[in-house]
């Protein structure tokens, strides 16, 4: 009696692994025939025919919006304000970014989003930027960096509430980031050497002179100005150096929170409107590559475990 007992459990065994096994081989027929399926109705001449005109698209709205920032004022500080808060992208991707969608916040691939266990609202919007592909020879026989076009959505496509990476911070504390960037010497003056500025570089000196009668925000905001010119080389005084300046500022102040309502990019210097889209973005990626610098160090000393990385997103 008990062998017949062991002989039909060793049988329930049997039959349960072999309909387990049968389980298994079922899935494994249905997502291989899927797979299969998808590999049938991709179509690669189209996949093709569509990156290449994301990539064109690309390409023809940095140039333009290379060229448009420098005849709108609006459309510049606009500009700015999306690289202030990209500030590991690249000036072309912040140029789609400010072309496609000016208010985005928080960028990430379908891919990203999908890990992080975030579902799209309804249809989303993609907004295409460039990232680095693979190196290619030219008809010369050099070596080209190739880029790819890329769909990133903004967190306002997203089922989750908006959420901004804002860090309470004190003006003591942004000050001694500042400082803490500065790579001469700053001195409390009664009166700096530049009349007309509370803090001034003083190229003879080699120090960064702050007028007694400055106050904070004024400090703070002349501080990163003179800083950002000592980084980009541009403390001689002129009108485009002047404006690449107070750019730098400006986008930091951003950043960080501080007031920006001084600031006016209504004038834009002749120079710039007279420049190739080309050399639009050569000038705006010294700026861009200031401004990636300056935060990276200012995060580190405020503690604000910036996500900033290191070697810029999506270079181009």
């Amino acid at each position: 009696m008990k062998l017949n007992t062991n002989n039909q459990k060793r049988e329930r065994r049997k039959k349960k692994g072999a309909n387990s096994m049968s389980t298994i081989n079922d899935i494994l027929k249905s997502a291989i025939n899927n797979v299969q399926k998808e590999q049938k109705d991709f179509n690669v001449e189209e996949w093709a025919k569509n990156k290449q005109h994301d990539r064109e698209f690309a390409y023809q709205t940095q140039d333009e919006m290379a060229k448009k920032i420098t005849e709108y004022g609006e459309i510049y500080k606009t500009y700015l304000d999306v690289q202030s808060r990209f500030p590991n992208y690249s000036v072309g991707n912040a140029l789609l970014v400010t072309a496609q969608n000016p208010k985005a916040t928080q960028l990430k691939d379908a891919e990203s989003w999908k890990k992080d266990k975030i579902n799209f609202i309804g249809k989303p919007n993609p907004i295409i930027i460039l990232e680095p592909g693979n190196i290619y020879t030219r008809e010369d026989g050099t070596e080209a960096q190739g880029y790819d076009p890329k769909n990133v959505y903004d967190i306002s496509d997203m089922r989750v509430k908006r959420q901004l990476n804002t860090v309470p911070y004190t003006h003591e504390s942004i000050l001694k980031a500042v400082l803490s960037m500065s790579p001469v010497q700053v001195e409390i003056v009664q009166n700096t050497s530049n009349s007309s500025k509370l803090v001034n570089f003083n190229a003879d000196t080699r120090t960064i002179e702050v007028s007694q009668n400055a106050e904070v925000k004024e400090t703070i905001q002349g501080l990163i100005r003179e800083v950002a010119s000592i980084h980009l080389l541009s403390f001689a005084d002129t009108e485009l150096n002047n404006f690449k300046n107070e750019s730098v500022a400006y986008m930091i102040s951003k950043r960080y929170g501080m007031p920006t309502n001084n600031f006016n990019f209504d004038k834009i210097p002749q120079e710039l409107k007279e420049m190739t889209a080309q050399e639009v973005k050569a000038e705006l990626a010294k700026g861009a590559e200031c401004l990636q610098i300056l935060t990276e160090g200012m995060d580190r000393e405020i503690g604000m475990n910036s996500k900033t990385k290191t070697n810029r997103e999506y270079e181009r």
